[in-house]
């Protein structure tokens, strides 16, 4: 019995370890979801990311961009960009003929739009990249060091205090 006592916690850090090498294996194979991941992912996919999408072969490559950003989307915008990658999905299965399935996707875009928005404007300030004309923006500027205005004061008076109140 007492050999039974012993195993029980090697059998508890054996299955630990594995635990804990295999999430190590699967975040090292994972696509990095940093800002500066993404971005380098959206300057690859910035060509075609503002193409109008006019067949659903269309929409299908640009399925194939979303889901390949989504990999790569920080938490900051991973629920908004979930969002608008699951409405391209829902786009590209979208039965044209049938008007309820038309209305459900219209209704979806109306409620993604928040989430384009957010993720529009994420895109804009981290990557300087405006999405949604698909063109590369100036990065934005640092403001110009402040400079210390130099005034001259009568004599004997200091900033801020008259020169009555001052001790000789």
């Amino acid at each position: 019995m007492r050999s039974g006592f012993m195993c029980a916690p090697r059998k508890a850090l054996s299955a630990l370890t594995a635990t804990v090498v295999v999430a190590g294996f699967l975040s090292s194979c994972g696509a990095q979801r940093t800002s500066s991941a993404f971005c380098a992912q959206m300057g690859r996919e910035i060509p075609g990311i503002a193409q109008p999408l006019a067949t659903k072969a269309d929409v299908g490559i640009m399925v194939k961009r979303y889901k390949r950003l989504l990999a790569h989307a920080p938490l900051t915008i991973q629920a908004d960009f979930t969002t608008l990658t699951n409405l391209m999905v829902q786009a590209a299965a979208v039965n044209t003929n049938d008007a309820k399935k038309v209305q459900a996707l219209a209704d979806a875009s109306y409620a993604a739009n928040q989430a384009a928005l957010t993720v529009r404007d994420w895109v804009k300030s981290t990557c300087a990249i405006d999405i949604s004309t698909g063109l590369t923006i100036a990065p934005p500027r640092t403001a110009p060091p402040t400079t210390v205005v130099a005034t001259t004061l009568p004599m004997g008076q200091t900033a801020g205090v008259p020169a009555t109140t001052l001790a000789p």
